[in-house]
């Protein structure tokens, strides 16, 4: 017996859709290595793969079906995405920092998102397979993948839904249409440490919510150089905000997605590699390195709701609204 496994939640993608009607949420997926070959879907139809979290024990009974889970961490997260997202008045909502009950809900979401993604499987297989010179059947060497994914990440998620918990969180708005991926948590230069526990304590963390908006968890050295950075904080991002594209594309697996009406620009036109991709063949040790600056919006200013559907004529342009 095997499922549909979403690897990338419906209920996030759905943020980046266009909603029809019933469950008619559209989504542009771009292949991220050939971004002009793209298609628009329900959004049930991509950031999934068939038994994605089952495993097989020695006796061939299926187990550690992973998907129940994640189910129950993604409703609970889903009230945390609507208080951040859904005030009929700002974009950026004047209740922030999240009540903590919601906050550990979307922590622990944060959390199984960076642990359950395909490229971590990948990474984590290649990391093995490099270990290993036993030549396995093809069944077998699936069985022991899942198994090796799932057992990685039921070893890590609490403690990486704390440490998240535990880290100052930058509410953003950005002026640039932004995209998201079938990766959509990104460590920005830890992203496939080892040690990802520790990858993801000293980094920055970049989270897009929906095409305007994200959150960015600032790394030791951004809370070292600023003390508003210290604590939650809201942050505008104006053109500079063009860089999240690119922070995207560079860790996603195989899927860039976007909002049919929220299209981003590829400001740069890069062709330069993306991160490494050793299980593929790719012999780099290294990838880009990025360095995001900016500076926390003062606590009385916020932005207007209507700039998520409305497009700003400059980069800045009547996005900060006074309030308070």
């Amino acid at each position: 017996m095997s499922t549909n496994d979403h690897t990338v939640p419906k209920m996030y993608l759905r943020r980046f859709a266009r909603h029809t009607r019933g469950d008619g949420y559209f989504i542009v997926a771009s292949e991220v290595d050939e971004p002009t070959k793209s298609f628009e879907t329900n959004v049930r139809n991509v950031g999934a793969a068939k038994g994605f979290y089952w495993g097989t024990d020695v006796d061939g009974v299926p187990h550690h079906h992973m998907e129940t889970l994640l189910g129950k961490i993604e409703t609970g997260a889903s009230k945390a995405f609507s208080l951040i997202l859904d005030d009929p008045e700002y974009a950026l909502p004047e209740r922030w920092p999240l009540p903590d009950a919601h906050r550990a809900k979307l922590s622990w979401w944060i959390a199984a998102q960076l642990l359950r993604t395909t490229r971590q499987r990948h990474r984590i297989n290649h990391i093995a397979e490099s270990e290993s010179t036993l030549e396995v059947s093809p069944t077998l060497a699936a069985a022991a993948a899942s198994n090796r994914h799932i057992a990685f990440i039921v070893e890590r998620l609490s403690s990486l839904a704390a440490l998240i918990h535990n880290r100052p969180w930058g509410l953003g708005f950005s002026t640039p249409c932004l995209q998201t991926s079938d990766v959509p948590v990104v460590i920005l230069n830890g992203h496939d440490d080892e040690k990802q526990i520790r990858a993801a304590e000293y980094w920055d963390i970049v989270l897009p919510l929906d095409p305007h908006r994200l959150l960015m968890l600032p790394g030791v050295h951004a809370r070292a150089a600023d003390p508003d950075k210290q604590l939650d904080h809201r942050i505008v991002f104006g053109g500079e905000g063009l860089i999240l594209l690119d922070i995207v594309r560079d860790a996603a697996d195989r899927h860039l997605f976007h909002h049919p009406e929220h299209v981003p620009r590829n400001p740069t036109g890069r062709t330069d590699p993306r991160l490494p991709t050793p299980w593929k063949g790719d012999t780099r040790t290294s990838g880009p390195e990025y360095l995001i600056e900016y500076e926390a919006l003062a606590p009385n200013l916020t932005v207007e709701q209507r700039w998520v559907h409305e497009h700003p004529p400059g980069p800045r342009s009547g996005a900060v609204h006074a309030y308070g």
